[in-house]
């Protein structure tokens, strides 16, 4: 963390303990944003270029190319504004998410920029020398390409990923229960597969694959998919089911009929699986994905080569989570945002040892208890091939049953203690104006994040 960061050190201080608060440059649209992304090019004249787009309900939405002016100011002027438009285009729907090309041996010309609405759009942007404002020159954004699986109508795409081996490929997801992978030379759709038996709300490519990817939805569940085998997928993770009286019972109201201890009749019940709104995989560790569900003030974090439980829970917004990502550079390090206007950065590496001290105990803790197990059963004489064992005084054949009963215990203790996910708390926490719907952590400056609340943009030096 820099010494002018906007951002506080864990969750008891306030942001009036860094003074000045330097390193926040601000964007100010002129409508309420919704998605945004850093270009991936390390070349000076792209690297602090973001798109952004509009949430309008009508059908004037926006897609803006802002950059950072090279007379931005450097001291933080709250109201003065550090980025300029360099490009702009209409859509008529809000879009649900942007990318830009990924970085590649050798740039592409024009850069590429996809997001996707009602269909996946793809536009070749292409800086000019005319001027625009603040000092920067305008990009001129041209739509390469609209591609929908129907020429008639076309489901909501909810978001996509672009993928990083083969940039070639790009897969949506759709409230349609699918989820499709596209060719964007060809501009076709290549194959087209139901992942969920409900909408489906996020994907994403796994980090340093061209073929594997995972998925979130309705469903409540992250499942895993090979573009190499799709007539087989794994379920990751399900969501807890939230579990509430049917309303239907014409008991609901009465008090007395729920248990003292506060829990509800087991016959009543109806399940509420809550749906998984987004997930990000770790760019690092490919093992590691994050996930929130539906009204989750609690970021889970799954480890794939421990399937159906969360490894570590992230405890500390105080209202629903909007957006998390990974660090680009860290496989320990990852953002969320939310509702309570809270940025929290969190570090799990300490969560992740003590995970797996654990579970070297409890795999030290089982292999004892069978040893015990198999002593305790020949001190009894239970050979496997039948033959009776020399008789064992009685006291020597107890307390052999006694240490099997004991260590069998333990290594339960032990491996009931793996299965529950590890609390931690934030390391970084930065106060927005209002809640925030967005971020993007930059690529290529990793100490650089960019929220979106309301009609502005800031970008926050760690």
């Amino acid at each position: 963390m820099s010494s002018g960061s906007p951002f506080y050190p864990g969750p008891g201080a306030t942001p009036d303990a860094l003074s000045p608060r330097k390193e926040i440059c601000n964007y100010f649209s002129a409508y309420p944003i919704y998605s945004l992304a850093w270009s991936r090019r390390e070349d000076r004249s792209s690297m602090f270029r973001m798109a952004l787009s509009s949430f309008l309900e009508e059908p004037t939405n926006k897609v803006q190319i802002a950059q950072l002016s090279p007379h931005h100011d450097p001291s933080h002027t709250p109201e003065r504004p550090d980025f300029g438009v360099v490009g702009e285009v209409n859509v008529d729907y809000p879009l649900t998410k942007l990318l830009w090309h990924p970085p590649t041996n050798g740039y592409a010309q024009p850069d590429l920029l996809a997001g996707t609405g009602d269909s996946l759009r793809l536009w070749e942007c292409e800086q000019t020398s005319e001027p625009a404002e603040m000092g920067l020159y305008k990009t001129n954004m041209h739509l390469r390409a609209k591609m929908t699986t129907r020429t008639d109508y076309s489901e909501p795409i909810t978001s996509f990923d672009w993928n990083q081996v083969d940039p070639r490929l790009i897969i949506t997801s759709s409230i349609d229960t699918t989820c499709t992978v596209w060719d964007i030379e060809t501009q076709q759709a290549k194959t087209q597969l139901i992942a969920h038996d409900r909408e489906v709300f996020d994907v994403s490519f796994v980090a340093n694959s061209r073929d594997v990817f995972v998925s979130a939805g309705a469903d409540g569940s992250i499942r895993m998919f090979d573009l190499r085998s799709l007539e087989h997928s794994t379920i990751l993770y399900e969501a807890p089911a939230a579990v509430a009286p049917s309303s239907s019972d014409p008991n609901l109201g009465d008090a007395a009929y729920y248990p003292s201890n506060g829990g509800v009749p087991a016959a009543r019940l109806s399940s509420l699986v809550s749906p998984l709104l987004r997930l990000s995989c770790n760019a690092i560790d490919s093992n590691y994905i994050a996930t929130f569900a539906l009204d989750s003030h609690i970021v889970s974090v799954i480890d794939i080569r421990n399937p159906g439980t969360a490894v570590v829970q992230l405890v500390g917004h105080q209202a629903p989570i909007h957006a998390i990502s990974w660090s680009p550079t860290s496989s320990s390090q990852l953002c969320s945002a939310g509702a309570d206007s809270r940025v929290l950065v969190w570090d799990i590496q300490q969560a992740i040892t003590t995970r797996q001290h654990q579970q070297r105990q409890a795999l030290a803790a089982a292999a004892q208890a069978k040893q015990l197990s198999k002593l305790t059963a020949a001190g009894r004489g239970d050979y496997d091939d039948g033959r009776q064992s020399p008789k064992s005084p009685a006291s020597a054949s107890g307390a052999q049953t006694s240490n099997a009963i004991q260590a069998v215990a333990q290594a339960a203790a032990a491996q009931a203690l793996t299965q529950q996910p590890t609390n931690v708390a934030p390391s970084l926490t930065y106060a927005a104006r209002l809640p925030v719907n967005s971020l993007a952590w930059h690529q290529n400056s990793p100490e650089w994040i960019s929220i979106g609340f309301g009609n502005t943009i800031q970008t926050l030096r760690l």
